[in-house]
């Protein structure tokens, strides 16, 4: 069976798909990864044959990465993330111009790559349309990926107008393929309305080397702190102000972990209980981990979830508000404006009371759905039954 895999740039949208891809490929089967921009490293990084389907498109102008200073940049991030976080489980009208225009950036070469791949399924992040128009071009159905605790019967249907204009260039009737739908939580911990096929969230969060000291016993709670990707390079690291000035009046030590785009020098010296580590892969870091401060960013906060760690959210903007507020819901750990963090703050975090009681029984819902390998086995039924069809 092939399967085409298609995503948005973002890592955030192309992490989430690589452990389907990578059970797809251990069953045999073939895969290829069709995105654009710098998804194209995050695929090749990840092990998996990419192509670019929109070489020279201005992706960044599409999500808006314009100019201003850092604090400029915060604000429209914030601004966006309320806006997304107050339309609840419904997509907000901007989010879906947002990703439509994207796709439509992506379309042409997307389908283009499908006629050339002639693939079985089409596997496509849960805002990328442009796998829906691909998916029927060749007749084949297309698997919605998940990212978070989300879900909308009627998402896919809402993206159509915005393919409008790519399927008639491509000559594809505007109308959705067969579809599968896959759900990375348990029921219990979702959001929204719609039906599923529910996975096990496994992270991958790229490679990485773990530290020796991070491997040793901690003699006292230790927390990691980290802003992602998107949130560095955008807004830089001025949102960790407050926390790690916090952190300095905490019995606990701290792991700042934050990658290359970011420079931990901007925040001046750190207390001597914060001590900084680069990239790290996220999932092997917080074995050892009694916290996790962060962004509230998907990938982030589903892999907290999985290792049965509380967090406590600093949001930023896209989809954050929105999973700070499911934290918090399903006391899985707390919520606090990036300027409102306190010592109180963190030791409420790590005291074990009724903000985290979920979060053992959050991580035991999570380890009992199907692994990939799983899902794999029932979608190449689905791909063997529409080559019959």
């Amino acid at each position: 069976m092939r399967v085409l895999v298609t995503s948005p740039p973002g890592a955030g949208h192309l992490f989430p798909t690589v452990p389907l891809a990578w059970a797809l490929r251990a069953a045999g089967h073939e895969v290829l990864v069709g995105t654009a921009a710098e998804g194209l490293t995050g695929a090749a990084d990840a092990g998996l044959p990419a192509v670019d389907v929109a070489p020279g498109a201005p992706i960044g102008a599409a999500f808006g990465a314009g100019s201003g200073s850092p604090a400029e940049l915060a604000d429209r991030m914030r601004r966006r993330g309320q806006a997304i976080a107050a339309a609840g489980s419904r997509a907000d009208p901007l989010l879906l111009e947002l990703f439509g225009r994207v796709s439509d950036l992506m379309a042409d070469g997307t389908v283009a790559l499908a006629r050339w791949w002639r693939p079985d399924l089409v596997v496509h992040s849960r805002l990328h349309p442009a796998g829906l128009l691909a998916a029927r071009a060749v007749r084949v159905p297309a698997v919605e990926h998940g990212f978070n605790l989300v879900r909308e019967e009627q998402l896919a249907a809402r993206f159509l107008p915005y393919l409008a204009a790519a399927a008639t260039r491509n000559g594809v009737p505007l109308e959705l393929p067969e579809r599968v739908v896959l759900h990375l939580a348990p029921a219990e911990l979702m959001v929204g309305d719609g039906d599923g096929w529910p996975m096990r969230y496994l992270p991958y969060n790229a490679g990485g080397t773990l530290p020796d000291w991070l491997r040793q016993p901690a003699t006292r709670p230790r927390v990691l702190i980290t802003l992602g990707t998107v949130v560095p390079a955008l807004a830089g690291l001025a949102g960790l102000r407050h926390t790690i000035d916090a952190a300095g009046h905490t019995d606990a030590d701290f792991v700042l972990a934050v990658g290359a785009a970011a420079d931990p020098t901007v925040l001046g010296p750190l207390p001597r209980n914060v001590r900084p580590a680069g990239w790290l892969p996220l999932r092997q870091a917080l074995a050892g981990c009694t916290a996790v401060v962060h962004h509230g960013g998907s990938g982030t906060m589903m892999t907290a979830l999985g290792a049965g760690v509380p967090q406590l959210v600093l949001p930023h903007g896209a989809d954050q508000f929105g999973n700070a507020d499911l934290v918090v819901r399903h006391r899985l750990g707390m919520h606090c404006d990036p300027a409102g963090v306190t010592s109180r703050t963190l030791a409420e975090l790590l005291s074990g009371g009724p903000a985290t009681d979920g979060v053992s029984a959050a991580a035991t819902l999570m380890a009992a759905l199907p692994p990939p390998a799983e899902i794999a086995a029932r979608l190449a039924t689905v791909g063997t039954l529409a080559e019959v069809l």
